[in-house]
This record gives C-alpha cells, structure tokens and sequence, in this order.
C-alpha cells in the first residue's frame, strides 16, 4: 500500500481525518499551487543559470506534458470508493468541509461562500493544466457522495510528490483516507514519480495512522516546522519509494 504528498508555493497538511499538513501548505491560501516542489530538492535551486544553455546532467524524471496532455483520470480505489475530479456542483461540500474545525486547524482555511468554493474547485483544475497537483474528490460508489479529498502534489522533474488529504466528519473510521491516500499514491509512482511524502502534525495520531496503515515508513520530526493558529507544530515526515514492496 501507499501514500505520500507534495506540494507548491505553499504547505497542505493532512489532518486524519483530513489528511497531514505539510510545510509547504501553509502559504497557500487555495487547493493547488503552480510548482511548489519544483526544484526543492536541487543543488542548483538558487543558481542563476538558464537550462537551455548550461543543461543539467540529469533528465526530468518525469516528462513534462504527462499530465497536462491528458484528461486527468477518474480512479477506481476499490468496491466501495472512487477517486473524481472536482465538479462546480460540490461547492456546498467544500463549504461543509471547511467549516469542520480539525479540518480548518490542519488546512488553515475557511470558506464563507459559494464563489470561494468555486474558486477552490477550479484552482483544483489548474493544479493539473500546469502539473503542479492532481486533486481527487474521494466518492462513494453506492450513492456518489463526497466523503473527502485527496491531493498529490507533483514535481515531475525531479521525480517526487506529497499527498494530502481530508475526510468529512461523518465518514471517518472507516479507512477512507488510508485507501484514498494507496491509491493516489499508486497513480504517482505510475506516473513515474520516484519519492512520494507525507506529513503530519506530531499532535496529530489520526493522520499517523493513516500514514503507517497506507505503508509510509517514517524518517524523523521537523522540528517547529508548521506554523498553526495555537503557534508552531513538529511535523512527523514519511516516504513511501516505487521501489518500496508495499
């Protein structure tokens, strides 16, 4: 099983229930964010230099086009949950999400009103265009109720991602976020994604289930990492490989 996150210009912690919030989220004041990871993990993150003219040594990972010349897809999790991309229909349950206070305290946000919402939903469908993040509306088979969120955020050149995730009060305890995170993860490392992360609060035990049950091994705590309304959170970091057995 897998799981993991990766972000842009800001942090997106997923708070169990909802998902670990990384570093990278905070800034953020929307879902996706244009190339957060871009880079993040190269020598020459800061160098002056033009690509074009002083090529690097190594090719992306990933290709870029990968995903923006596709439909972004819709993903079977199993007999009871589908991952679909966010529809302008779904604005009254982003509203009702965001009003949830674990969810607010982990994500940093709130949205009053319907065209907050709609904003969010197609900053979602922007994530994808400019390949920064591909974020699933995480569905019940049975009824097509909306029961979460799930996000990976991607830097295709460098070969890695991050996962984050939310699931609504009333379909907690059953797994959802565990799945959803497997099989978002599954779609990354498809894609040709390397290193996928996740992060979460150390005051957060739900997400750390999550994280271990989705087949994470962890790697250490960031220290004061996540600035949060009740001040600064260590945050516990997770990797899952393409290489890992599970």
């Amino acid at each position: 099983m897998f799981q993991t996150a990766l972000a842009a210009y800001s942090p997106c912690s997923v708070c169990f229930i909802v998902g670990p919030l990384t570093a990278l989220d905070q800034a953020s004041r929307w879902c996706p964010q244009p190339n957060r990871l871009q880079h993040r993990n190269s020598d020459w993150s800061d160098a002056p230099w033009d690509d074009e003219r002083v090529p690097k040594l190594i090719p992306p990972v990933v290709k870029a086009g990968a995903m923006a010349n596709s439909r972004q897809p819709d993903i079977q999790v199993d007999n009871d949950l589908t991952l679909r991309r966010w529809r302008r229909e779904d604005a009254p349950t982003v509203i009702a999400a965001y009003s949830s206070p674990d969810i607010q305290h982990y994500h940093f946000r709130r949205f009053d009103t319907d065209a907050d919402a709609q904003q969010w939903i197609e900053d979602c469908a922007e994530g994808w265009r400019s390949e920064s993040s591909a974020t699933w509306a995480i569905i019940e088979r049975h009824d097509s109720n909306v029961v979460g969120r799930v996000t990976v955020y991607t830097s295709l050149e460098d070969g890695y991602g991050e996962v984050s995730y939310w699931v609504l009060p009333s379909a907690r305890g059953r797994g959802v976020a565990t799945r959803a995170c497997v099989a978002a993860t599954r779609w990354a490392h498809d894609l040709g994604l390397h290193r996928i992360q996740l992060e979460h609060s150390t005051r957060n035990e739900a997400s750390r289930r999550v994280a271990l049950k989705a087949g994470f091994v962890e790697e250490g705590v960031r220290r004061g990492a996540n600035l949060h309304t009740d001040g600064w959170h260590d945050m516990v970091l997770y990797s899952h490989l393409a290489t890992d057995d599970t």
